[in-house]
């Protein structure tokens, strides 16, 4: 779906034909990716076999290099009813401007469930900004973790992958064929606590 230049995804099997997501390019605009995180990158694989993504991610790249222009032409066209959005199934917060973009949008929107995993609270000029997301009531911002990370500070969410011999939670019920989809299982969008652990993929 592409809305005023900014492309949604509209969701799919495993986030839910419910749920519409957002998207940049993967590794550019990854701060606070790992070496294990840029290696094992799904999202760049997704990008170098559909190159039509990767273009419509760079598109929405371009119209946040005005961050204010930005959130205000997503409030402005984002439909009114919906109950979840998934924020950057690729790419991550590469700015101050941009965090604070996503804060405008989630307070314009307090109906809708927000979730989003990052690598972005490892940047220490990020975290700040990402403790203003993280501090609204209808988002949860899940600090991604990999072998190559430390762990983010003590109160965030954590999102593992199994491959990670700290990881601890739950494992995804979608991947582990619990729930069909995101939607259904709702864990990481409608729950306050708890950390999650993906399969490596």
């Amino acid at each position: 779906m592409k809305l005023l230049g900014i492309s949604l995804g509209e969701g799919n099997t495993k986030v839910g034909e419910n749920v519409m997501t957002f998207s940049l390019p993967s590794k550019t605009t990854c701060p606070g990716a790992s070496t294990w995180c840029l290696k094992h990158c799904y999202a760049g694989r997704y990008e170098r076999n559909r190159p039509c993504c990767r273009t419509a991610y760079e598109a929405n790249l371009a119209l946040t290099n005005d961050p204010q222009k930005f959130a205000e032409t997503f409030i402005g066209v984002l439909p009114r009813i919906f109950t979840c959005f998934r924020i950057h199934v690729g790419g991550d917060f590469y700015s101050p401007d941009y965090c604070d973009a996503w804060v405008q949008i989630c307070r314009a929107f307090p109906q809708t469930l927000f979730w989003v995993y990052t690598r972005s609270w490892n940047v220490p000029e990020l975290l700040e900004p990402l403790e203003r997301l993280r501090s609204l009531p209808n988002i949860q911002v899940f600090a991604s973790i990999d072998p190559d990370m430390p762990l983010p500070p003590r109160e965030w969410r954590r999102a593992f992958v199994s491959a990670d011999e700290r990881a601890v939670g739950i494992s995804c019920n979608s991947q582990m064929g619990v729930h069909g989809s995101c939607y259904v299982c709702g864990i990481c969008f409608r729950r306050r606590h708890g950390d999650v652990v993906f399969k490596v993929h």
